[in-house]
């Protein structure tokens, strides 16, 4: 799994404890913290779906290693 949010997000804690319950479990992931999106904490949790500009080579890559 990939985790990423951006740095302004409501909380980036989800992430931060998901992906070492998968570091944990012996699982691959990746963790990702970008910078500010937008300009408020709603900007920031948008990220998912707005920014793909932003985080789209990182998902295709680690896709593209994961999925060989």
């Amino acid at each position: 799994i990939f985790f990423f949010q951006a740095d302004n997000d409501y909380t980036i804690a989800p992430s931060d404890v998901l992906a070492k319950e998968m570091h944990d479990a012996g699982k691959p992931s990746v963790i990702k913290i970008y910078g500010a999106y937008g300009a408020s904490a709603a900007d920031g949790h948008s990220f998912a779906w707005r920014g793909s500009d932003i985080w789209e080579v990182d998902v295709f890559r680690f896709l593209d290693a994961q999925c060989r």
